[in-house]
């Protein structure tokens, strides 16, 4: 795409309520500007469009959502209608990547396929990154895929028919009913083949980081136990004690061995209920390839509709702690699953989010300050970022260990009574005051 921008085309626009004029439109890397007749100039970001239409030779962009929306027609573009319209989709897809922290190469090619996937199908962009696979669909009512890379299971090549098949296995991309394909790229031709290898890499990527990231945690330990650990432990994917079997307590003393993590798992377990208190253990590359720089971290279930996190590593200094479920559906205990899909849902977060922390805890105000702006479009951007900031209910700091166990019990007697979403733990405001001296010094 960078090759051809900046263009400038030119044809006719009409704004909603207005006549058709003369335009130029040039698009770059940032957006598209159109420029009327009498010097009049409109810009927006590729973002901004919310509908990229073509009807022959109209082209219909809706620029924003809701009542402010504003859906122009482009006409008279001739034979550079077809570019007007792969260059703002490509464009939007580049950015809007770029805002959930994707990041592609200049050079990174988007591909337009067809697809069939459960009950839809249709054309879509597809992209491949380091972490996985995006599908945006052209029809606008359709929600993006967007696969993570250790959720690929088997990947089926038909060359006979140009087609490639590709079964689910994760929360990205759930195995279909029966068994069959979650995914199909139909009429791909002779590339077939270059598609169905590079999911079959991230796939097998996906797996080598994990087995060497199990291997550097506990090298002495029984290949069964690190062949378990590595099948399971899959790119941030949560896994207890009951599912690791033997392998739990040597990743667990691997993990959690050093201070002040040690000593917060110890009062964590304790306060959810000691060796029956549930907890899990996940890790992942920093970034793929990367497994000699792994990211850990650990959960537990706590009463009171809680769950903790602690990120293990260096930087790292404080427990971030979410709702289960939402507070006036909580009685007292939480239904079954509910404490799995929670634990789930911040892992995801969490990877997603490239292992920032900030965009899920910070006070709306400092949210909506010119320095998040990196964080207001990555929690646009990524469902399971918003999803996680949501269930956010405040994060206590490491710094003197009898101060955060007493927050931390104030934090659990308090969350255990409250049942309105929008309220506030008390003792927040003195915990981000904290966090802000730190980083101010």
């Amino acid at each position: 795409m960078s090759s051809q921008l900046p263009a400038r085309l030119r044809g006719t626009a009409q704004r909603p309520g207005g006549a058709p004029s003369d335009v130029q439109v040039t698009l770059d890397e940032a957006g598209l500007t159109l420029e009327g007749a009498g010097g009049a100039v409109w810009s927006a970001a590729y973002r901004d469009v919310s509908e990229v239409a073509a009807d022959g030779g109209t082209v219909t962009l809706a620029l924003g959502s809701g009542p402010a929306a504003e859906r122009w027609q482009l006409q008279r573009f001739g034979t550079m209608t077809g570019l007007l319209v792969r260059l703002v989709r490509d464009g939007r897809l580049r950015q809007r990547l770029g805002d959930g922290l994707v990041e592609l190469g200049p050079d990174a090619e988007i591909d337009l396929v067809e697809y069939e996937a459960g009950d839809g199908a249709g054309v879509a962009q597809l992209v491949y990154h380091g972490r996985g696979v995006v599908l945006a669909p052209v029809d606008e009512r359709r929600p993006w895929l967007r696969v993570r890379r250790s959720d690929i299971g088997e990947v089926a090549v038909d060359p006979s028919t140009g087609g490639v098949a590709v079964r689910g296995a994760g929360p990205s991309l759930p195995l279909a009913p029966q068994g069959g394909p979650s995914l199909r790229l139909v009429r791909l031709g002779p590339v077939a083949t270059e598609h169905g290898r590079r999911w079959s890499a991230l796939r097998d990527g996906a797996a080598s980081d994990a087995a060497a990231v199990v291997a550097g945690l506990v090298p002495d330990a029984p290949f069964g136990a690190r062949s378990l650990a590595s099948r399971l432990m899959l790119e941030g994917r949560p896994v207890g004690p009951a599912q690791l079997g033997d392998a739990w307590p040597l990743l667990e003393a691997a993990t959690l061995g050093v201070p002040p993590f040690d000593e917060s798992y110890r009062v964590l377990r304790a306060i959810g209920g000691g060796d029956a208190a549930p907890r899990w253990l996940a890790c992942a590359p920093e970034a793929p390839g990367r497994p000699d720089a792994p990211r850990l971290w650990f959960l537990v279930g706590l009463p009171g509709n809680l769950i903790a996190m602690e990120l293990v590593s260096e930087g790292a200094h404080a427990t971030y702690l979410f709702r289960v479920v939402p507070r006036a559906a909580f009685t007292g205990s939480v239904p079954p699953g509910a404490l799995e899909a929670a634990v789930t849902g911040v892992s995801e977060a969490l990877l997603d989010a490239r292992f920032l922390r900030e965009p899920m805890a910070l006070p709306a105000a400092q949210l909506a300050a010119p320095p998040a702006l990196r964080y207001r479009l990555a929690l646009a951007a990524l469902p399971s970022l918003a999803a996680a900031r949501w269930a956010f209910v405040a994060r206590l700091v490491h710094r003197d260990p009898a101060s955060w166990e007493a927050a931390l019990h104030d934090l659990v007697a308090w969350h255990g009574a409250a049942r309105d979403d929008s309220a506030e733990w008390p003792g927040r405001a003195a915990q981000e005051a904290q966090v802000s001296e730190a980083a101010g010094g």
